[in-house]
């Protein structure tokens, strides 16, 4: 199975409980760097901006935007570094209550052929500032 070191830097927001928070329809700017352990062939390898339920009933997920960022062999223990770049939607905002949460995040996804997809995600905040 493929295994790389993954890290997703987000810019444009600010740092709020440990999470990115950025406004509702505000620009997402991010650069994702991928160090693989071992070669991995890529059919493509995918940054998502998405959208989550987590609780309890039917799960819901969206997909809002996906940009394509490398096709071909990533080689093992060599840096590779590609940015992107997100208008963010004015809703669904997160949510956290009793019952349901709403979790939007980055994924990335390594469509690797024959073998399951390797994925990651590293979730963040939309939502309006609070009051003054």
């Amino acid at each position: 199975m493929a295994k790389a070191d993954i890290q997703i830097e987000l810019r444009g927001g600010e740092v709020e409980g440990g999470l990115m928070r950025f406004e509702p329809g505000a620009s997402l700017q991010g650069t994702l760097q991928v160090t693989p352990e071992g070669d991995i062939r890529c059919n493509h390898l995918y940054v998502r901006l998405q959208w989550r339920t987590e609780g309890r009933g039917d799960r819901d997920e969206q997909r809002v935007a996906e940009v394509d960022v490398f096709q071909g062999t990533l080689q093992a223990g060599m840096p590779s570094s590609d940015g992107f770049h997100f208008t963010l939607p004015r809703e669904p905002w997160s949510y956290a209550g009793h019952y349901i949460n709403i979790i939007w995040e980055i994924a990335v996804i390594f469509s690797i052929p024959l073998s399951p997809d390797l994925r990651y995600h590293q979730p963040f905040i939309l939502a309006p500032r609070r009051g003054p």
